[in-house]
């Protein structure tokens, strides 16, 4: 918005002084071409002086831009003391800019922050999804063997007590081939990209937890397994 612009503006239209001043950057350098060169400038509206109060304002604190400061004329004359008033209202207008431009650029660095979280979830979800995946295959099939070992033995020690020989025909046929179909379906990818960084958060110590669980479940099963090829040994002879 330029100086003119912020005189015009309807929250001081009764004002009786809109005192403005300005500082912008100069196409022109210096010799040396390394200190910037400012234009600067201001009106009084009617204040004398006033403008240039501002403008000095605007150069102490090193800022660029328009700085706009309304008076209303009460009736009573202030003398040089509205000066002090005029500068006051124009370093507190300063500050709060400064504030809200400090307030955007954190604002911007939040979601520049959260849009990288965001890629890294991605990823770290497929590869999290991929994982899963294979470690759930991995728990069913070795689920899947000690089942057939419990079947097996449990048909041998049948066997034993009948007098009869195990079929290994007969056997197969009895092993319960419907584990085979313990295996999940293949599930459709999510959309990973169209969820918020916190849902995404949330579903990566999801991921982790089901990570946890599976591992556990196939140390589980190498344990029984290791446990029913041990029983079933012969035992050696004295």
């Amino acid at each position: 918005m330029s100086g003119k612009q912020l005189q015009s503006i309807v929250e001081i239209k009764s004002a009786s002084h809109k005192i403005l001043a300005w500082r912008k950057e100069s196409s022109q350098r210096s010799l040396t071409g390394s200190v910037p060169q400012y234009d600067v400038g201001h009106d009084d509206d009617g204040e004398k002086y006033a403008g240039k109060k501002v403008e000095k304002v605007l150069e102490q604190m090193q800022v660029v831009g328009a700085c706009v400061v309304a008076r209303w004329y009460g009736g009573v004359m202030l003398g040089p003391v509205r000066f002090t008033h005029i500068e006051t209202c124009a370093k507190e207008a300063v500050r709060k800019w400064q504030e809200h431009l400090a307030e955007e650029q954190r604002k911007k660095r939040r979601v520049e922050a959260e849009a990288m979280e965001k890629e890294t979830l991605m990823v770290t979800l497929t590869e999290r999804d991929q994982s899963i995946d294979v470690l759930r295959k991995m728990a069913v099939e070795k689920e899947k063997r000690v089942k057939d070992a419990l079947v097996a033995g449990m048909e041998a020690l049948q066997g034993k007590l009948n007098g009869e020989a195990m079929d290994e025909s007969n056997s197969a046929q009895h092993a319960n081939p419907k584990i085979l179909n313990v295996l999940s379906p293949i599930k459709t990818a999510l959309d990973y990209g169209a969820l918020p960084v916190e849902r995404l958060r949330v579903m990566e110590k999801a991921r982790d937890a089901t990570l946890n669980f599976l591992l556990k479940r196939i140390e589980k099963a190498e344990k029984d397994l290791l446990a029913l090829e041990t029983e079933a040994e012969p035992e050696k002879p004295p």
